[in-house]
């Protein structure tokens, strides 16, 4: 399977991506445990760049296309920080984790 030709692509409104962006924000400024937290940190930050850069143009919906890594953080943060699908952020990223775990599996 090649990853670097598959990009993952996410619809979001731009109040999520706004969300998103914050709780990125907020890990980042947590000191990683080890190297896989700090592999997982390292692609946080390039979504939480790519988030700030779309987010600069006002916008009701937004389409982000992600890389497999950044997919998989998302998937990540939404499985080893947040794990809560009642809440806004948390449904988002569940369904997101899903459908990561389909197109990459």
């Amino acid at each position: 399977m090649n990853y670097n030709q598959r990009k993952y692509k996410f619809e979001t409104k731009r109040q999520l991506a706004e969300i998103l962006k914050q709780q990125i924000e907020t890990i980042l400024d947590n000191n990683p445990a080890n190297d896989d937290d700090k592999l997982h940190y390292a692609v946080l930050a390039e979504i939480r760049d790519r988030l700030y850069v779309k987010l600069i143009k006002y916008q009701t919906d937004y389409t982000i296309s992600f890389t497999p890594a950044q997919a998989f953080a998302l998937r990540i943060l939404y499985t080893d920080y947040i794990n809560d699908p009642t809440c806004y952020l948390g449904n988002k990223l569940r369904a997101l984790s899903v459908e990561v775990h389909k197109q990459f599996n």
